[in-house]
């Protein structure tokens, strides 16, 4: 697996590059943001505040909690 790709519950790869999520056989394309956050778990980030920074703050972009919650819905969604 490429320092680009992560695996994900041992069975979903998350290719940072193609931005995509793949699981047997099938991918789907991920935002950008979806990506950030995924890699923010990964880095061992929980609390809303650090993911907010993580994904929107390095941007310098300012985000209600709405659109936090709007994003975890969103990649909730991808794993459907």
């Amino acid at each position: 697996m490429s320092q680009n790709n992560y695996l994900i519950d041992k069975r979903v790869i998350l290719d940072c590059e193609r931005m995509t999520l793949s699981c047997a056989g099938e991918s789907i394309t991920i935002s950008e943001s979806e990506r950030s956050l995924l890699i923010a778990f990964h880095e061992g980030l929980f609390k809303k505040d650090d993911l907010i920074n993580y994904v929107w703050g390095r941007k310098g972009v300012v985000v209600s909690d709405a659109s936090y919650y709007k994003l975890i819905n969103q990649l909730r969604g991808s794993f459907d």
